[in-house]
């Protein structure tokens, strides 16, 4: 086996987004209607994301989901990297999605308020 092949076997993971919100829905006990719906999701588009495995969110969906999912700041940084993404301390949409996060504020209506006082745009 090549260094290549071998690091290969220990990096990549082939569990992709979609496989590990389907995951994360079904360990929390939850169905797809009412993950969308916390998440201020449209049932078509979280057809289509489920239908295709390899389907990339925005990473406004990503974090709707991680908050109706009510994630942990570990689990939700998994989410967000297998979706392509960071939540980044440098940018304070970032941040306040953190700190939506580690303070348990799972309300997608509740998130949006905080980002709009600080001039962003809101999630879904």
């Amino acid at each position: 086996m090549s260094k290549f092949d071998n690091y290969m076997e220990n990096t990549y993971k082939n569990e992709t987004f979609v496989d590990m919100l389907l995951r994360l829905i079904d360990e929390r006990g939850l169905t797809d209607v009412e993950t969308y719906k916390r998440a201020n999701i449209d049932r078509k588009y979280f057809s289509k994301m489920r239908c295709n495995s390899t389907h990339k969110p925005k990473k406004t969906v990503v974090v709707a989901l991680v908050l109706a999912l009510e994630l942990d700041n570990k689990a939700s940084k998994i989410l967000v990297k297998k979706a392509g993404y960071i939540l980044s301390s440098a940018h304070k949409f970032d941040v306040t999605i953190r700190y939506c996060v580690e303070n348990k504020i799972y309300d997608v209506n509740k998130a949006n308020i905080l980002l709009h006082e600080q001039g962003f745009d809101t999630i879904p």
